[in-house]
């Protein structure tokens, strides 16, 4: 009995080494798993981020892209109203400009249509004045021419009746 008893018990020892050991490699594996799932979700978390990272970058750029775009937008807007402003301050401008060219060319116009028919009504005026004196010049000479003939007339009326 001692040689089964012997047998039972090197049973016994193998039977705790090998479930030991059997403990020990489900151990060893279980931390291998979970060492490996670790490192998985570690791999996959700094990818999620990663990807959350990239995902950022992007949208920042395209915020940047677009903001970029609508200020290039803005200033070529802003130019062109300032431009078509220009645009128009001018015509007024060149407007007002004939306006009051056409203006002053009608009045110059005026004033030497005024200045002519003064000129006209004074030099009328003048011939007026200058042909009644003519008139009377003439009127006061037959006058004179007149009146000494009659007194020649009468001298010699006068020489006859004393030669008589």
């Amino acid at each position: 009995m001692l040689a089964d008893s012997d047998a039972l018990v090197d049973a016994d020892s193998e039977a705790d080494v090998l479930a030991d050991s059997d403990a020990l490699v489900d151990a060893d594996s279980d931390a291998d798993v979970l060492a490996d799932s670790e490192a998985l979700v570690d791999a996959d978390s700094e990818a999620d981020v990663l990807a959350d990272s990239d995902a950022l970058v992007d949208a920042d750029s395209d915020a940047l892209v677009d903001a970029d775009s609508d200020a290039d937008v803005l200033a070529d807007s802003e130019a062109l109203v300032e431009a078509d402003s220009e645009a128009d301050v001018l015509a007024d401008s060149e407007a007002l400009v004939d306006a009051d060219s056409d203006a002053l060319v009608l009045a110059d116009s005026d004033a030497l249509v005024l200045a002519d028919s003064e000129a006209l009504v004074d030099a009328d005026s003048e011939a007026d004045v200058l042909a009644d004196s003519d008139a009377l010049v003439e009127a006061d000479s037959e006058a004179d021419v007149l009146a000494d003939s009659e007194a020649l007339v009468d001298a010699d009326s006068d020489a006859d009746v004393l030669a008589d």
